[in-house]
């Protein structure tokens, strides 16, 4: 059964999902977390040009949402890896839908 949502309340919703989503940095994050769990170095190297302190930012509030999960690895030396937790893998689908529009935005742009 869908939900119905007044277009005020839609509204809110969306402004929600692009403040998780949105952003410079949030999307590229998650969208790379769908993948796979990755260490913090690796999760950097394949961001780019992402300071230490901004994706530990980024992780944290990521994390209090409860969308990443941060796992302590017991290995030598200590090592940290994040995932998406069971609630954080739903969002796998938002991640599919914006890259299938992104690229027929793409390929109607560069046509015309």
């Amino acid at each position: 059964m869908e939900n119905k949502v007044d277009k005020k309340m839609a509204m809110k919703i969306v402004a929600d999902v692009l403040d998780i989503i949105g952003g410079k940095w949030r999307g590229q994050i998650l969208a790379r977390l769908c993948d796979t769990p990755l260490r913090f170095n690796e999760l950097k190297e394949d961001m780019g040009r992402i300071t230490s302190s901004t994706l530990t930012k980024e992780l944290r509030y990521l994390e209090a949402i409860k969308i990443v999960k941060r796992n302590v690895l017991s290995t030598s030396p200590v090592a940290v890896e994040y995932s998406l937790t069971e609630h954080g893998m739903s969002i796998h689908e938002i991640i599919d839908s914006i890259v299938q529009w992104g690229l027929k935005h793409r390929k109607k742009v560069f046509e015309e």
